[in-house]
Formats: C-alpha cells, sequence, structure tokens
C-alpha cells in the first residue's frame, strides 16, 4: 500500500496532467477558431460571421465542460483517497487507545488480575 503522500502526489500530477490537456485542447481550438476568421480585406457576411462566433463559443464551451469532468474527477479521486487516509488513520487511533485484550475474563466476570487483587 503506498503512503498518504504517494497518494497525494498522484492525485496532484493527475490534475496537473488535466489542467495541462484542457489547456493544450482549449489553445488548438482557439487557433482553430481565429484561423478560419475571414481576414479584414474579405467581404464579410454577416450569417457566417454569427455562425463563425457561436462555433466558436461552442468549441470553447466544450473545453470548459471536459475541462470541469476531468478537474471535477480528479478532485473526487483525491477526496476519496483522503477519505480513506483518514479512516485508516483513525481506525488505527481507535484500536490504539483500546485497553489492552491481554485481560481474561473468568466466568465470574473477574478478571485474572481482578482476583489477584482481592487476596
Amino acid at each position: 500500500m503506498s503512503s498518504p503522500q504517494d497518494q497525494y502526489t498522484e492525485a496532484l500530477r493527475t490534475s496537473q496532467d488535466a489542467v495541462v490537456q484542457a489547456m493544450e485542447s482549449w489553445t488548438k481550438s482557439a487557433r482553430d477558431a481565429f484561423g478560419q476568421m475571414p481576414s479584414p480585406a474579405s467581404s464579410l457576411e454577416p450569417n457566417q460571421v454569427i455562425d463563425q462566433v457561436f462555433d466558436f463559443a461552442e468549441r470553447m464551451l466544450e473545453v470548459q465542460r471536459e475541462f470541469s469532468k476531468s478537474l471535477a474527477a480528479s478532485a473526487a479521486s483525491a477526496g476519496a483517497a483522503a477519505r480513506e487516509q483518514a479512516e485508516s488513520a483513525g481506525a488505527t487511533l481507535r484500536q490504539q487507545s483500546k485497553p489492552p485484550t491481554a485481560r481474561k475474563t473468568s466466568g465470574s466476570g473477574t478478571t485474572s488480575q481482578s482476583r489477584a487483587r482481592k487476596k
């Protein structure tokens, strides 16, 4: 089992990779959209410009959607890992805080140590 630090580092690395991929995708979409825009010297058709602007907005929204999903998945994964570590630590602390179980109870309900004290 890997340490909490290793798990956190891996979750952070995954999140960073998702951000880099989203930025690369956004940059590519922006480059593609602006590459399709007519030059100012050419005649502009209003409907064509409107379509291009909305196509660009649609692509940007899709990139943001994928980024958000990726970010949410990474956060959920990191949250689950943190929750598991916290539960494990809590269980360990509870186990350590219990009195030793070496004391055996006899049929009369007293421990062998308490019987020795009564003598």
